[in-house]
């Protein structure tokens, strides 16, 4: 099983203590994905960015649902390998 998270460029963005926004889900818990699917999108300091799945397997857990604030670090998801 795989967290997904921001990477490390999009996480230094966040400065210590702010927030991105997570805007809208790409995907349901059950879909089978494949590697650089976009999952969900989010708004890091005014810009909008996909995350992508970083490997093919099955959305398992969506846990910050859409419209709810997240900090760097802080799992967005969960997602099986296949």
């Amino acid at each position: 099983m795989t967290d997904i998270v921001l990477d490390g460029l999009l996480s230094e963005a966040i400065e210590a203590g702010d927030q991105a926004l997570l805007t809208s889900w790409h995907v349901s818990e059950g879909d089978h994905v494949r590697m650089g699917q976009p999952l969900a999108q989010v708004c890091v300091l005014g810009e909008s960015i996909d995350i992508a799945a970083p490997h093919a397997g099955m959305v398992e857990e969506i846990v910050i649902p859409a419209g709810e604030k997240f900090a760097a670090g802080d799992t967005l998801a969960r997602l099986i390998e296949f």
